[in-house]
């Protein structure tokens, strides 16, 4: 349903260490927009527009970050204009954004964040603080933490509501090889939830983490209690976390 795109040489390149990745997923995963996908990409147009064209047959929105500054590697605009087909254009709304807060008299730099893709929608701007940058079903962020993070909650708010995902988990003193068959059965009698082993190394009382997710809190209720009474039978169960919504909400509340 959605996917990001983090944008930037410097992120590849390890010159920087990527702080938006997780922030962006935490905050869309409680809104029930958890991303199916996630591709970190260089600076290069046709690169940016390929992976836009693709992901958006793909997925109902995607998200970018990164690469809208003044300088020469900052192509996100153009390649998301070249995804879409369109021409960049000076954008009146940014223009004024952009003059408010650099003055009147712009500098060719500062000018060519304004030049968007064709019927781009700016979202925002008024208070200051920078836009959210519309095309069709793409958003475009900055790359800045600081300057990405105020817009997560705000794109969000523009997104149809959903209802987010529960998640629970059960921890075992097993090795994930032993009921892997099992799990797998549950999992295929039971496609309403998605369920997760995942090993665990060096922990004094447990060995796999079962993770159980689903939009239904009943039904993640109803699955973690069939693996907690499985483990309990084998005499594997170390502790159960109840479903708690992605919104910060337990089962029940």
């Amino acid at each position: 349903m959605l996917a990001i795109i983090i944008i930037g040489d410097e992120i590849l390149s390890g010159q920087v260490s990527d702080e938006n990745l997780p922030f962006m997923i935490e905050r869309f995963s409680r809104a029930g927009y958890a991303p199916r996908e996630v591709r970190i990409i260089g600076d290069n147009v046709a690169l940016i527009s390929r992976t836009v064209q693709e992901l958006l047959r793909s997925y109902t929105y995607v998200v970018t970050a990164g690469g809208v500054g003044p300088t020469h590697d900052d192509l996100t605009h153009a390649g998301v204009a070249a995804a879409f087909g369109v021409g960049l254009e000076a954008h009146p709304h940014m223009m004024r954004f952009l003059g408010a807060t650099a003055g009147a008299d712009l500098p060719p730099n500062v000018k060519r964040m304004a030049m968007l893709p064709h019927g781009s929608e700016i979202i925002g701007g008024d208070d200051g603080h920078w836009p959210i940058i519309r095309k069709q079903n793409c958003f475009m962020l900055p790359g800045l933490p600081h300057a990405l993070r105020d817009k997560i909650p705000r794109l969000v708010a523009l997104l149809p509501r959903l209802s987010p995902a529960w998640d629970a988990a059960v921890y075992l003193n097993a090795d994930e090889v032993l009921f892997a068959d099992w799990l797998d059965e549950l999992q295929r009698s039971h496609s309403e939830v998605t369920i997760g082993s995942y090993p665990v190394v060096h922990h004094p009382d447990f060995r796999t983490r079962i993770t159980i997710s689903a939009t239904d809190p009943h039904a993640v209720g109803s699955v973690t209690a069939q693996i907690e009474r499985y483990a309990r039978d084998k005499n594997w169960h170390v502790r159960t976390q109840n479903p708690v919504s992605r919104g910060g909400v337990p089962d029940g509340a």
